[in-house]
């Protein structure tokens, strides 16, 4: 099955924010003489923790400086090294970094900036740790940078891209955190990624939210897309599922919530399975279960019926009813599609309201749409899993909300209007316990 595909061609006299070519270029330096771009913050193995990553020049010894802003010891600074780094094979001249913040506390603001051991300094970015209980975070699908139309990339989708960061946090300035449910970028010839690496880590935002990314079809490159691995410093990172260098699955918590992404890419079911039990006998009193990977198997639009698509449907889809997932994050089919409650692969409540109450290996599923703009598949089907579907060829961003007995999943168009809204609760009891 194949549905038209259609692209963001042009956008003059939109209301886009624009970025300048420039927005791919090194970060603004309080120091000029030190080299660092491709900065961003991500989650940590814990809420008291971020992963910082980035390039910087060959043989610098770049490290982090902390300093807490806010707080009873304000004003302190620590210095961290990265604890991971290599050369940046398809960028000559620069190599890439990673390390961990660690013993962040609740509440508080933090600055940070790249230094080289000679003690030039890049300029500091601020993020602030949130409060125990309560918390929202936002999702996004398929930025795909730079999607192209007739073989010529376009600037417009990192514009797009940078469009919805800047309103999704504005709308939600305390949000936890951002996850992208795959595709950062879009060519499948790994010497082109670097241009499209800089434009989706461009936004300001990326270094101010830490970011939870899944791995796409597109990031992969047919299993050459090592860049992926390089730009990001993720926790509890498995060699499972790796296809790619570096892109196995990996897991974190953050307030009692367990959030697990598995590599999509890769059809090792059992292994896969294997690291999501893993995960969960980590974090036995995890309120919720959320797992996120990129190719969505109740999508309704150009992927239903692919065949690796199939696979994950009928054989991975009991895996996560069996473990007690409650919630599956998807991107790759740019459409939006809420299933029903699904136990496997079958439809195990018709409920299509905003309120749905799930049973033990009952699970909803959400599909995201771009949120770039870049590139739109028209719906096909129907498909019997199809609560509540969307393709209104526009940017879309989705925000969870997440207490101890409820997730309320809003997706929202850019531009403001809500497109699905749903409330998620459980029985008590549940699988994988």
């Amino acid at each position: 099955m194949s549905s038209p595909v259609r692209y963001l061609a042009a956008l003059a006299g939109s209301a886009l924010v624009l970025t300048s070519l420039a927005s791919a270029a090194p970060v603004a330096h309080a120091d000029a003489t030190i080299q660092v771009k491709d900065l961003v913050l991500t989650v940590g193995a814990t809420s008291s923790e971020r992963g910082v990553a980035w390039l910087g020049g060959v043989g610098v010894d770049d490290h982090i400086q902390l300093t807490q802003v806010t707080g009873r010891s304000h004003h302190r600074t620590t210095t961290v090294a990265p604890t991971s780094a290599g050369t940046a094979g398809e960028q000559t001249g620069w190599e890439w970094n990673q390390a961990t913040l660690r013993g962040l506390k609740t509440h508080t603001t933090y600055s940070y900036r790249i230094c080289s051991a000679a003690g030039s300094c890049t300029d500091a970015h601020r993020f602030r740790t949130g409060s125990a209980g309560n918390f929202s975070f936002l999702v996004y699908g398929d930025p795909q940078v730079y999607v192209q139309k007739g073989g010529n990339p376009t600037t417009a989708v990192v514009d797009g891209w940078t469009q919805t960061l800047a309103e999704s946090t504005g709308a939600f300035p305390k949000t936890a955190f951002l996850l992208t449910a795959g595709d950062q970028v879009d060519s499948y010839n790994v010497s082109a990624q670097p241009a499209e690496w800089d434009g989706f880590l461009s936004p300001e935002q990326l270094t101010t939210y830490g970011l939870a990314p899944n791995v796409g079809n597109h990031d992969d490159a047919s299993t050459t897309g090592y860049l992926y691995a390089q730009h990001f410093a993720l926790p509890n990172l498995s060699t499972t599922g790796q296809s790619a260098a570096g892109t196995g699955d990996y897991w974190y918590t953050y307030n009692g919530v367990l959030f697990l992404s598995i590599n999509s890419n890769s059809l090792d079911f059992a292994g896969h399975e294997a690291f999501l039990e893993q995960a969960v006998k980590a974090a036995p009193k995890a309120r919720w279960r959320i797992l996120s990977f990129h190719h969505a198997p109740f999508s309704s639009a150009d992927h239903p019926l692919d065949s690796n698509v199939a696979q994950i449907r009928e054989q991975f889809t009991p895996v996560i009813s069996k473990l007690g997932i409650d919630l599956v994050l998807n991107g790759h089919d740019h459409d939006y599609t809420r299933s029903y409650l699904m136990d496997g692969d079958s439809v195990a409540s018709p409920q299509a309201g905003g309120h749905v109450t799930a049973k033990p290996g009952q699970v909803l599923y959400i599909t995201t749409n771009s949120a770039s703009g870049g590139k739109f598949y028209d719906l096909t089907g129907p498909y019997p899993w199809a609560a509540v579907t969307n393709q209104a060829d526009k940017a879309n961003y989705t925000n969870v909300e997440v207490t101890g007995d409820a997730l309320v999943v809003t997706t929202y168009e850019v531009g403001g209007s809500v497109i699905d809204r749903v409330t998620l609760t459980r029985t008590k009891a549940r699988c994988g316990r």
